[in-house]
């Protein structure tokens, strides 16, 4: 008995230089009416982060642009709260002592009488 021995083809993995590599102005640019990117900005919004351009038609004309943000605008846009301690800006109701409570409640009926609300 013989048995075929299975050739396993390992993928070629090719190095890209400057020359070779695609530039920005290579990426793919498309352009979709503005009810299609509504119903699919989710997907349009991977195609631009992977380095497509996408034009966005209103009647047939061209509107806006939607292109990936640069790094210095990834950082810029990052919410300020991410940098706060969590709970930092909690505030929280200050104690009361019996006798102020107590104090309030008095003031509080004091008002509803004086507005007809208690005889």
């Amino acid at each position: 008995m013989s048995t075929a021995s299975a050739k396993i083809k390992t993928p070629s993995i090719e190095l890209l230089s400057a020359a070779t590599a695609p530039s920005y102005a290579e990426a793919m640019i498309r352009t979709v009416n503005i009810s299609d990117a509504k119903a699919n900005l989710s997907k349009l919004a991977d195609e631009v982060s992977s380095g497509d351009q996408v034009i966005v038609s209103k009647s047939g004309k061209p509107v806006m642009k939607l292109v990936a943000l640069t790094e210095q605008e990834l950082q810029a846009a990052k919410p300020k709260a991410m940098n706060r301690k969590l709970g930092s800006g909690r505030k929280h109701a200050p104690d009361f002592t019996w006798e102020q409570w107590e104090e309030s409640e008095r003031w509080m009926e004091e008002l509803w009488r004086k507005f007809g609300h208690i005889d």
